[in-house]
């Protein structure tokens, strides 16, 4: 069953987030008719492209109710505390880490980013040695290089 978040409360409305649909407008139309026919709630905004849904209930409203009312017709189960957001760093991470998941299997092993990114500066130093740049940028794409292949040899003795 889907988890809806409560975002946050305020007398008389209330948001909740359903991150698992987001971009989902067939779902959301749905969701949007069905909260409007839950007793207490006047108005329903929902946005797609945020996951959520802008409940105005007449009065003071009953978030719980509308919670057990989703629960019982299995549309979702709600939450009160949101999970925490991810940094911009680790979801770098996990896309960087999709990636070499990739190029391992496609290379059945031979290959991983470390390499990949080995390769790719040493072959941007020896173009700007290529060029007559030894000094700048050579010297910074090279030192990289010996970098990356370092950590290599390091991973590969753990």
């Amino acid at each position: 069953m889907l988890t809806a978040y409560v975002v946050h409360t305020v007398p008389g409305r209330a948001r909740i987030r359903l991150p698992s649909k987001r971009g989902d407008a067939l779902f959301f139309g749905r969701l949007e008719q069905w909260l409007l026919t839950c007793p207490g709630i006047v108005d329903v905004k929902t946005n797609v492209r945020a996951a959520s849904a802008l409940l105005v209930f007449e009065g003071q409203g009953d978030l719980a109710q509308v919670a057990e009312a989703a629960r019982h017709h299995r549309w979702f189960r709600m939450e009160r505390n949101p999970p925490p957001l991810k940094t911009v760093g680790a979801s770098f991470s996990d896309h960087l880490g999709q990636l070499n998941e990739l190029i391992t299997t496609t290379t059945r092993g031979h290959l991983d980013t470390h390499s990949v990114f080995f390769l790719f500066f040493l072959g941007l130093g020896l173009q700007q040695i290529v060029r007559g740049n030894v000094m700048q940028p050579a010297i910074p794409m090279l030192w990289r290089a010996l970098e990356i292949l370092r950590e290599m040899d390091a991973g590969t003795r753990q």
